[in-house]
């Protein structure tokens, strides 16, 4: 902190750099949110995180429990063999649209809930490698200069990357969607 400068507020205190374990920081804290209006997922490999504290299972029986509108993106298991058990259990949960790019390398987190949103932006895939790579990202509160960001990786997820060039909405998807 600059001399002069005054220190900041818990309004101004919005983005964290995270270096190891980002998105089992997010998935815990989604976990424990309350009021959740939706879940952006956005990562090219996912995988059931079968062996890691917070499983895929558990982040979509939360899902399945606070009825969160939930978008995933990733590439598509036919041409990434890791994202097969990942899509077929995401297939099973109606409140989850399922999307398939794969030119997709984005990773991108946004929890929509209150009082405020989170979202965690960086190079963490996720699966259960990436909680032991050296990863790096940007979790980012909701809350004063944060809430705009936060909104912009929410639309990032929900309609900018649907948009684009190369996604297409799975194939074998049995629920609800948003569009």
């Amino acid at each position: 902190m600059v001399e002069n400068e005054s220190p900041a507020t818990w309004e101004e205190k919005f983005a964290e750099i995270v270096y190891e374990g980002g998105h089992i920081t997010f998935f815990e804290r989604f976990l424990l949110a309350t009021k959740i209006e939706s879940l952006v997922i956005v990562s090219p490999w996912i995988s059931t995180l079968s062996d890691e504290n917070i499983t895929l299972e558990d982040i979509i029986l939360t899902t399945k429990k606070h009825n969160v509108f939930t978008t995933v993106i990733m590439r598509d298991p036919e041409k990434e063999r890791l994202n097969i058990k990942a899509a077929k259990l995401f297939r099973q949960c109606r409140n989850i649209d399922l999307y398939f790019n794969n030119e997709l390398h984005a990773k991108v987190y946004v929890c929509k809930c209150a009082p405020f949103g989170f979202a965690l932006l960086g190079s963490a895939n996720l699966s259960g490698r990436a909680t032991r790579a050296h990863e790096i990202g940007v979790l980012i509160e909701g809350k004063g200069y944060g809430r705009e960001i936060v909104e912009e990786l929410d639309l990032l997820g929900k309609e900018d990357i649907l948009n684009r060039s190369g996604t297409y909405r799975d194939p074998e998807s049995k629920r609800i969607g948003f569009l």
